[in-house]
């Protein structure tokens, strides 16, 4: 049953969404107290996101009500919605970043003088009402490309805060978070969780969807759990523990040998027990992978590194320490760079991207969205793609196509993936962002790459789906695959890695292994002054 407080500020009854031949909702009732920080969470495709976009009208739910303090919105009505003081603020920054702060801020609304002429003086004024109550340092005057993630993100935010009022309806009252932290730094999110406390400590609703759990613990008052689109249960976060809530999420309880799901020192045991991934890993084959003195100007200087066959070499560092940028750079994709870059012995191109996929080297990139998958083509064809040319029948002078071959491929990698999809025809775009993830390892995870780059490869994916990937992962390791392995996530990074090098300004400040692969010795390492001794 749903939660049936007196305090029911905002209330879902019986709301059902089918998308296609997905079921994404099924007859969900929850309720969300006025002044509390309430999280949504569940695997990929569990209808988190579904649910929050509901709520603020971006979906029109086939069956159910959605009200807000008595109020009935009108279902699938972003008007309404904003009118009633709902707002929403996405995973993706949906924003601009050639124009200013304050132009993003106001694109939908430009203020303008008796001529006509936009006033740019009174849209400054606008941006910064907005942005300066959550961070007064932002020049809204300035190309918002030029801020990190973590301020863009702060912009997003404010932009939610527009009062409604001379339009007619309402300030803010609900806003959803969708994903907020999912590309920030450890700082930047920590600073996201104290604006969202300070946020309902003013009387907001807080709807956070997210599915890192230190967030959730740290951050929220009550989490509701759905799974396959259903409700589960609402607990208050106070005396809930991550193993209970974990069960509540997958339909299984996910342990390690002490019993602990979860906690600061121990969830990348817990993490290894719920993979497999305990015990030693002997990595004693050849050198697969070398690079030597890998530099680009302003992003790393002089980092050198191998990996073995059946090796997991686990990067380092805080944001902006030069862990994608070496990745790009090995792969080919930084014409700028310079050094070496062996595999199997074989000297490999620095900028020849087509070189690299050609001797087995196969990257997954951090941004899935805009430097992963190709959203115009099918799932079949984002899958085979770097195959094409092997799939080809070479006794012809161009090539032609196997279909059949292909078909046959991206049948098991849909399996083996477990990528929930309607067809093998169907744009990424349609699928969750967990299933983009997976399908995107999916395209590299195969018997004839023989290096295989990982630049966050679990960003947006929850528990249940993570330990899917883990498992994976090591089994491609112990049949011979050298990983590098880029993660912001510590418990994952130690959990993966069987070294782990260390990065601090672009520059390599120290390789940990064994017992040494600390998050304490890690952190000392990414926070190390660059030349210190």
């Amino acid at each position: 049953m749903a939660d049936t407080n007196h305090n029911e500020f905002l209330r879902v009854e019986g709301v059902s969404k089918r998308f296609g031949i997905t079921q994404a909702l099924s007859d969900v009732s929850v309720t969300f107290r006025a002044g509390e920080v309430h999280a949504l969470m569940g695997e990929n495709g569990a209808g988190k996101s579904t649910l929050g976009k509901a709520i603020a009208g971006l979906h029109k739910p086939d069956t159910g009500s959605i009200t807000l303090d008595g109020q009935q919105l009108k279902l699938g009505s972003i008007d309404d919605a904003f009118a009633a003081g709902v707002r929403i603020v996405h995973q993706e920054l949906a924003q601009c970043p050639n124009l200013s702060v304050a132009e993003n801020l106001c694109l939908h609304d430009m203020p303008r003088g008796k001529l006509g002429m936009v006033d740019f003086d009174e849209m400054v004024r606008r941006a910064e009402t907005l942005v300066h109550r959550l961070d007064p340092t932002i020049d809204v005057r300035k190309p918002l490309g030029g801020l990190s993630p973590g301020k863009r993100q702060i912009c997003q935010i404010a932009a939610s805060l527009e009062d409604g009022v001379e339009r007619g309806g309402s300030s803010p009252r609900v806003i959803v978070f969708d994903e907020p932290t999912s590309s920030l730094s450890i700082a930047e999110a920590d600073r996201l969780g104290e604006i969202v406390r300070e946020l309902a400590s003013q009387g907001l609703t807080i709807i956070y969807v997210s599915h890192r759990m230190g967030e959730i613990f740290s951050c929220c008052d009550r989490v509701s759990v759905l799974r396959d689109g259903k409700f589960v249960a609402t607990n208050d976060v106070k005396g809930l523990d991550e193993a209970t809530l974990v069960e509540q999420m997958i339909g299984r309880r996910v342990v390690t040998p002490t019993g602990k799901v979860q906690s600061e020192g121990g969830e990348a045991q817990a993490l290894q027990a719920a993979s497999g991934l305990e015990g030693d890993h002997p990595h004693a084959g050849k050198v697969v992978l070398r690079a030597r003195s890998i530099t680009s100007p302003g992003k790393v200087s002089g980092v050198s590194l191998e990996v073995r066959a059946g090796e997991v070499l686990g990067i380092g560092g805080l944001v902006g320490a030069g862990r994608s940028e070496l990745l790009a750079a090995i792969f080919g994709l930084d014409p700028r760079a310079t050094g070496a870059v062996e595999v199997e012995g074989k000297p490999l191109p620095l900028g020849d991207v087509r070189s690299s996929i050609r001797e087995g080297v196969g990257l997954v990139p951090e941004d899935r969205r805009h430097e992963g998958l190709f959203f115009q083509l099918g799932v079949d064809e984002n899958i085979v793609a770097p195959r094409m040319p092997l799939l080809a029948n070479r006794k012809f002078p161009f090539g032609l196509r196997r279909e059949s071959e292909e078909k046959q491929v991206v049948s098991e990698k849909i399996k083996t993936f477990r990528v929930k999809t309607a067809t093998t025809k169907s744009s990424p775009g349609q699928l969750s962002g967990g299933n983009q993830q997976k399908l995107l390892i999916a395209r590299w995870m195969g018997h004839e790459t023989k290096v295989l780059l990982l630049d966050e490869p679990t960003r947006g994916i929850d528990v249940g789906t993570k330990v899917e990937v883990y498992k994976l992962i090591r089994e491609a390791v112990d049949r011979g695959l050298a990983v590098v392995l880029v993660s912001s996530e510590m418990p994952e990074l130690l959990a993966l890695s069987d070294r782990i090098m260390v990065l601090a300004d672009g520059v390599c400040t120290g390789t940990l292994e064994g017992k040494d692969m600390t998050q304490t010795n890690i952190l000392t390492l990414a926070t190390r002054e660059v030349g210190a001794t």
